[in-house]
């Protein structure tokens, strides 16, 4: 498994409260996801999602809805969850993003007063058998304009991954060794999706980064991107999707 995430950050990725595989090995936090194609969610996997946030919200998790060993996780980081989850208030939306290469579906989760991007696999039995939970910002900061300049930052870069030649200068020194170190691994995935055709703003990370959904001709990505005073990408978060409906 080639950890692609873990390539373009370093800074901006929380690990998930709780993460675990269908097969019972511990999965990569968020930012180190690598994911295949899937053009539709896996039936039951939203439903599932669904019923366990009520259950965090409110401190009472329906455990026989998951696989023992998740349920172990969750009961663990209850702690945890309960309080991110019951502060963050109605669940606004629910939005599919692709599927992940442990067969996990990964979605895009809306609350009234914040959000997270969230996955779930099933067993044999249709009981949530794990998934992966990156909060993300407030409401106010998700929906208002990215910092200028992210955006021009992300798309450069991603023109000179898939052309073999980024443009270093435009990168803080730190971030510009990780690119170049890991370019043997970027540059076939990028050159590999062909065109991109849409730039999305997803809301801002909760280290400030700005967060996009990019969809190419053969494939999209999650990624984020933070600059330095002087302009100069630092670092953000990539984590390849297959966009819904390809």
């Amino acid at each position: 498994m080639i950890l692609v995430g873990a390539i373009l950050l370093g800074l901006l990725s929380q690990p998930a409260a709780f993460s675990q595989a269908s097969n019972n090995q511990a999965k990569a936090a968020p930012a180190e996801r690598v994911f295949t194609p899937g053009a539709v969610p896996t039936p039951g996997t939203e439903s599932a999602l669904r019923m366990l946030v009520a259950g965090l919200a409110s401190g009472s998790p329906d455990y026989d809805k998951l696989s023992q060993q998740f349920a172990q996780l969750v009961r663990r980081d209850l702690p945890m969850t309960h309080p991110l989850f019951s502060s963050m208030g109605e669940l606004k939306s629910v939005t599919f993003l692709g599927r992940g290469e442990m067969g996990d579906d990964v979605y895009d989760l809306v609350f009234a007063k914040g959000g997270a991007m969230m996955s779930a696999s099933l067993d044999a039995s249709g009981r949530m058998a794990g998934g992966i939970l990156r909060p993300m910002a407030s409401p106010g900061e998700r929906a208002s304009a990215p910092t200028a300049g992210t955006e021009v930052a992300l798309q450069r870069l991603v023109a000179g991954l898939a052309s073999g030649s980024p443009d270093y200068d435009k990168l803080s020194p730190q971030f510009a060794e990780v690119v170049r170190r890991d370019l043997p691994t970027t540059h076939p995935l990028f050159s590999s999706m062909g065109e991109l055709e849409s730039v999305t703003f997803l809301g801002r990370g909760e280290m400030g980064d700005d967060v996009y959904n990019l969809v190419f001709v053969k494939g999209g990505v999650i990624m984020s991107a933070a600059l330095d005073a002087n302009g100069k990408m630092t670092g953000g978060v990539l984590q390849p999707v297959a966009p819904p409906g390809r």
